[in-house]
């Protein structure tokens, strides 16, 4: 039930906390912006509820964008990289392949 120490920490590309932090203060400066922007004076009272909603849309969109991005950066293990292939024998230009006259 504890912590295994073969077990490494994981990095910053693996963690869930950088893209909630990230998205949390997105969704701050959303909202206080939304906020001000929506009161239209000083005179008038402030709108918590538009700064909610776009507390809200501002977070779930950067937290979607966010985890998209990781996705899409994700490296080919390295085993991909050995073995026979297509294009194998390219770094050997000069050298004549099987088969070819």
């Amino acid at each position: 039930m504890g912590s295994n120490p073969s077990q490494s920490k994981p990095t910053w590309q693996q963690s869930i906390k950088s893209p909630l932090i990230f998205s949390l203060v997105a969704g701050i400066i959303a909202a206080v912006v939304a906020s001000i922007s929506a009161t239209g004076g000083g005179d008038n009272p402030l709108r918590v509820d538009i700064g909610l909603i776009a507390f809200g849309v501002a977070f779930v969109a950067s937290l979607v964008v966010i985890s998209v991005l990781a996705m899409a950066s994700k490296e080919n293990p390295r085993e991909l990289s050995e073995g026979s292939g297509v294009n194998r024998a390219s770094d050997r230009p000069t050298k004549k392949q099987p088969g070819q006259k």
